[in-house]
């Protein structure tokens, strides 16, 4: 909707310079040409190789120096990258190396003060008004897919449920809670947020697989839509029945398990008849990085933002959360056998 709402208002820019046109009298040298050469637009293609454009998933105002800020802190580059706004909620952003690109516009998803920053890549030709941002990438779960059908052909079925999907790991690493297979789908900011996938076995009835999500933006527990909190969706006055979205959707992370090196002592010398010396322990920690985990550095180090619902220590039991969260919601068919973590 913001897309087409954003080309709507450039074809009318263009429409309202042609219609002038039409009726005004150009002199002689508002018609002299300013000639850029076949050489020049090559070498200006190629300083544009490295160019994206984002804009910020929300309609409240923010001040387009602490986005530049925080996304340089967030990205931590390998060169700043040149910013500069290109209109309401626009902005370009120039890198100056393919893995500096790439890490702005394939990985993420990138979020400031919890809303989603949509990105796309720019070939700084297009007028940045009609470019569409579709929605972002972010990693999700199926869960509970049974053995006998976790086939690639059976689960790509299910991740097109989700979104487009970019990349399958049939066996990931389990740094969350669950037996799932890990995808990197692209979530359309404009649809809600797809919470089961129906794997119906000939013989046996449908099967409801629970997807969830490693990290999202502000997501709405009403309506299911990225961009705002249920209390600001409608009146904002909902009662729990009517919350069909929830924490529950967010992925949890396994507790880290920390493993120790035996003690290692280094004793000294000591004089006959003095005090013996203590010797030095030298305890070493080791936990798994948010590069093993295929996170970016950032998440780790606290620079993104997930979703302000995600559960704390404190929350109860996911499990219990979950059968509310499904009691809530309706199914089709009375076959219906709802699968879980």
């Amino acid at each position: 909707m913001a897309a087409a709402a954003s080309a709507s208002s450039s074809s009318g820019k263009e429409t309202a310079i042609d219609d002038m046109l039409k009726h005004l009298v150009l002199r002689d040298d508002e018609l002299e040409d300013v000639t850029v050469g076949a050489d020049q637009v090559k070498e200006f293609k190629k300083e544009a190789r490295w160019m994206a454009i984002a804009k910020v998933h929300t309609t409240r105002n923010f001040s387009a120096d602490a986005l530049f800020a925080k996304m340089r802190a967030i990205w931590n580059l390998s060169r700043d990258p040149a910013c500069r706004e290109a209109g309401e909620n626009l902005f370009i952003f120039q890198m100056f190396c393919l893995g500096d690109w790439k890490k702005v516009v394939q990985q993420g998803p990138w979020t400031f003060r919890g809303w989603a920053v949509l990105i796309e890549d720019y070939d700084g030709c297009v007028d940045p008004e009609r470019v569409q941002f579709g929605g972002l990438y972010t990693w999700a779960q199926i869960h509970g897919i049974p053995e006998l059908y976790r086939k690639i052909g059976v689960v790509d079925n299910l991740a097109r449920r989700i979104g487009k999907t970019r990349e399958v790991q049939m066996s990931p690493k389990l740094f969350f809670e669950g037996n799932y297979v890990r995808l990197r789908v692209l979530i359309e900011v404009g649809n809600p947020l797809t919470r089961f996938v129906s794997l119906n076995i000939e013989g046996e009835g449908r099967k409801m697989l629970l997807v969830k999500y490693e990290k999202l933006p502000f997501f709405c527990r009403r309506c299911g839509l990225i961009g705002h909190d249920h209390e600001e969706c409608g009146d904002g006055d909902w009662e729990e029945k009517d919350l069909q979205y929830g924490s529950w959707l967010l992925a949890t992370r396994r507790s880290s398990v920390q493993a120790q090196e035996p003690r290692r002592f280094t004793t000294r010398d000591c004089g006959r008849g003095s005090r013996p010396g203590r010797g030095s322990v030298n305890f070493q920690s080791r936990k798994r990085s948010s590069q093993e985990a295929e996170l970016d550095p950032a998440e780790e180090e606290g620079e993104t933002v997930t979703s302000p619902l995600k559960p704390s220590a404190k929350d109860k039991d996911e499990s219990d959360a979950e059968a509310s969260a499904r009691r809530n919601l309706n199914f089709d068919g009375p076959n219906s056998n709802e699968g879980g973590t």
